[in-house]
């Protein structure tokens, strides 16, 4: 295995990631592409099953972080908690309707702004790129299964 590439391709993630992230959170003023992912990661959960640790599986991150973002929310009174009807220990968490609203709106953005980012790309190369990315994303056995399914956000799907 070619230790140069490796390094390349790393580097160049790492790029990628923080380039989406600025570039990204100029599309609205209201809401962050890390506030966008956690309210995708919501809607993408099975209903009532919206938790810190399950947001933070989701996205690959930590629980520290998404309570963070979501406290951000929930100040923005993007979301609200509310108490797991099975176990009185976990905490669900939704999105209200306002936010709803807001996030159709953004979802045009960010189509408009994926467009721009993968305009050069063919779909095979779309299709190839993807293949290798869930490679990645699953290095450590995590079987991570990314946000294929389709979610209504606001009155779409």
């Amino acid at each position: 295995m070619n230790k140069y590439y490796i390094q390349q391709i790393f580097s160049t993630i790492f790029y990628l990631s923080n380039k989406i992230q600025v570039q990204g959170d100029k599309m609205d003023e209201r809401i962050t592409v890390r506030q966008w992912m956690v309210l995708l990661t919501i809607l993408h959960l099975p209903e009532d099953n919206a938790s810190y640790s399950q947001i933070a599986d989701k996205m690959g991150c930590t629980k520290q972080n998404v309570k963070h973002i979501i406290d951000s929310l929930q100040k923005k009174n993007y979301v609200f908690l509310e108490k797991n009807e099975k176990d009185k220990r976990a905490i669900n968490i939704k999105i209200t309707k306002e936010c709803r609203e807001i996030m159709e709106e953004y979802y045009e953005k960010g189509n408009e702004f994926l467009k721009n980012m993968f305009g050069n790309f063919e779909e095979k190369e779309l299709e190839n790129l993807w293949e290798l990315l869930k490679k990645i994303a699953n290095y450590d056995g995590s079987n991570w299964t990314g946000y294929e399914e389709r979610v209504n956000i606001g009155g779409r799907k």
